[in-house]
């Protein structure tokens, strides 16, 4: 009877038919039975015929991914959960529970190691014991916080493996407490606003949908649940930046991405493909690309460009992220990506199992360009080549959502949206040598003035004034938004307007920004036109990685471990050059730290501003910059380039 229960049809299986032939060999993947009323198990992510291929794959073409994941499997065997606590805050603790509950079930599964599963049923019934999941036991707290999402996923995913290896108790257990917390977050997200682009939405709505599929033979309301988490996806699906990037930034994209491919896969399951509904599936995985450190810079504390809410790290991968994207669109690029990956997401290590598909090839092209403008998100990456210790410049100015989101009907989105989004139109970054040239603040207070652009009597950009970012008037009137991107000739030029995008108060009636980069030089030109409504105190801001040290009034030269670079002011007769400090709040404390700050500043109603980075890898001096105004071109090193 087990057998046949194992072997019968399977009404939402995933998806993604694994093979253990190698990359030259044709792929098998055995025929789906026509669909019965029935629930067979497993059911998440992969079937009985899928999982027997995984089982063979794991000793051959997946042996690699097999061994670091079973080595983190180990690992949590041998560890306790944790003990419930009221930290008053979000419990992001729990998020561990639910993803150790996972990685367990599909080792116990593969192996049949019933160590495995009796470290998960440990694992689960904690959890399922913890009083809440989340922030508090409110509707607006608790349904909405992270810990929901993971631990329903788990314990899904352990109810489905679990199926011939737990007791009849501990699988009750199981139905009573899947069935009460999504009940409850159901009901929750039904009045909650929907952020359908935030990565909170993703993770919860995967966790409910993944409990809600093993349950619907022990309860009719799993139906009226996966209906709803299909809505939900149906309008993330929608709303998703054609051109792959993201607005919470590379470190959320990471998290956020796990969670909606996940989800997708499983909807797949129910007859719905999401993945048709966007073109950032084509693109998404350049864009992660293009937001990576220089690959021979690249450890597992610093491998991010980071921009908005992110750290200089991957939190949540991204090996297996660039797996499932190689898989979807038979995209070598992100096949190689996913070799390159110097951070192991230990956390999802079984989705490295389940999302690589031998078939793709893994390879970085010649050809591959070294700049790309993402132009509904605002974002220009460039960098002067591939070859692994490359200098890079990113530029962002664009619509907090995106145009394309920003631009949808009233309620085709929310303010929730943009938590992690800054008040960051037309500032830029510049890594070069293995450090940061200009330097991004982080994971901060959304405050314009922790960022690389302008200031008008202290006053910054919208969005800028709680710990959140605020709602901003998403109309194409208040967007930002880059003007020009061009490379050519080994000289990029990026123009961003941020007219639109200051507070009111702020008076501003023009701020437009052009970077002219000469990349055999290692020298970025800024130019920036300023103009206001009234006479007021304009201050450009640059923030370098290191302190460095004031030469005269016009230049900052510094020293840092591995360049010397120089901040010139190129038109001293209008503005002022000075090297002071920026105290940069953490988001959530008035704790942090003073960093850095070089600022041009002028008292005036308008300001046509000339700014010279540059640097070279010591011990060389980094290049001198000399401008001629009445021609707009500047000179280095002998040579003169049109800005």
């Amino acid at each position: 009877m087990n057998f046949l229960r194992k072997i019968c049809c399977v009404t939402a299986p995933v998806l993604l038919l694994l093979s253990a032939c190698s990359a030259d060999e044709p792929r098998f993947d055995y025929p789906e039975p026509e669909p019965t009323d029935k629930i067979w198990h497993p059911m998440l992510f992969f079937n009985y015929w899928q999982g027997e291929q995984l089982k063979q794959a794991i000793s051959s073409t997946h042996l690699a991914q097999w061994t670091r994941f079973k080595a983190v499997a180990d690992a949590k065997v041998r560890r306790d959960p944790p003990a419930y606590r009221d930290d008053a805050g979000e419990q992001l603790w729990q998020r561990d529970v639910g993803n150790t509950v996972a990685a367990l079930a599909v080792a116990g599964y593969l192996t049949g190691d019933k160590s495995y599963f009796e470290a998960a049923e440990r694992w689960a019934l904690a959890s399922c014991a913890y009083p809440t999941w989340g922030m508090d036991d409110s509707a607006d707290g608790a349904e909405y916080g992270l810990p929901y999402g993971h631990q329903l996923l788990g314990l899904a995913m352990l109810y489905d493996y679990g199926q011939e290896s737990l007791s009849e108790a501990t699988l009750m257990t199981l139905r009573q407490t899947l069935t009460a917390r999504v009940e409850r977050q159901y009901a929750a997200y039904k009045t909650l606003d929907k952020a359908y682009i935030q990565n909170h939405t993703w993770i919860n709505t995967c966790g409910m949908l993944a409990a809600a599929l093993v349950l619907r033979n022990d309860t009719a309301k799993a139906q009226e649940w996966i209906d709803f988490t299909q809505q939900v996806l149906e309008k993330s699906s929608q709303l998703l930046s054609p051109d792959g990037a993201s607005q919470e930034g590379p470190g959320y994209w990471q998290y956020g991405m796990e969670f909606l491919m996940m989800a997708f896969d499983l909807s797949r399951g129910v007859g719905n493909d999401f993945y048709k509904n966007s073109t950032w599936w084509d693109n998404t995985a350049a864009y992660a690309m293009y937001m990576t450190l220089p690959a021979d810079r690249c450890t597992s504390d610093n491998s991010i460009i980071d921009w908005a809410d992110a750290p200089r790290y991957s939190w949540y991968g991204p090996e297996h992220l660039y797996r499932r994207l190689a898989g979807l669109k038979h995209n070598a690029l992100a096949q190689y990506c996913a070799g390159k990956a110097v951070r192991y997401d230990v956390s999802s290590s079984w989705l490295n199992l389940i999302w690589y598909d031998t078939s793709v090839s893994s390879v970085l092209l010649p050809t591959t360009p070294t700049f790309r403008h993402f132009e509904n998100m605002g974002l220009v990456a460039s960098r002067t080549d591939w070859d692994g210790d490359e200098s890079v410049v990113v530029f962002r100015c664009g619509s907090p959502l995106g145009t394309f989101a920003g631009q949808q009907p009233e309620g085709s989105y929310v303010s929730g949206d943009m938590g992690h989004i800054h008040p960051d139109a037309n500032h830029f970054v510049i890594y070069a040598n293995g450090e940061y040239i200009l330097r991004n603040n982080g994971y901060v207070k959304r405050m314009t003035k922790y960022h690389n652009t302008l200031l008008v009597n202290d006053l910054g950009q919208w969005g800028e004034v709680r710990t959140w970012f605020t709602p901003w008037p998403l109309t194409p009137v208040r967007d930002p938004k880059i003007a020009e991107a061009v490379s050519a000739d080994g000289i990029d030029r990026i123009t961003g307007d941020a007219s639109a995008a200051y507070l009111d108060g702020a008076g501003v009636k023009k701020f437009v920004r052009k970077l002219v980069w000469i990349k055999e030089q290692g020298v970025v030109i800024v130019c920036d036109d300023v103009e206001l409504a009234a006479s007021g105190r304009i201050e450009l801001r640059f923030f370098p990685e290191q302190k460095p040290v004031q030469s005269s009034d016009a230049v900052i030269g510094a020293s840092t471990a591995r360049n010397s670079i120089r901040i010139e002011n190129l038109t001293p007769a209008r503005s002022a050059l000075t090297l002071g400090t920026q105290f940069v709040e953490e988001r959530s404390s008035t704790s942090g730290e003073n960093r850095p700050l070089v600022t041009v500043t002028a008292t005036a109603s308008s300001l046509r501003q000339v700014t010279a980075v540059s640097w070279a890898a010591l011990p060389a001096p980094a290049p001198v910059v000399t401008y001629d105004e009445q021609s707009g071109t500047v000179s280095v090193n002998g040579k003169t380039y049109t800005l």
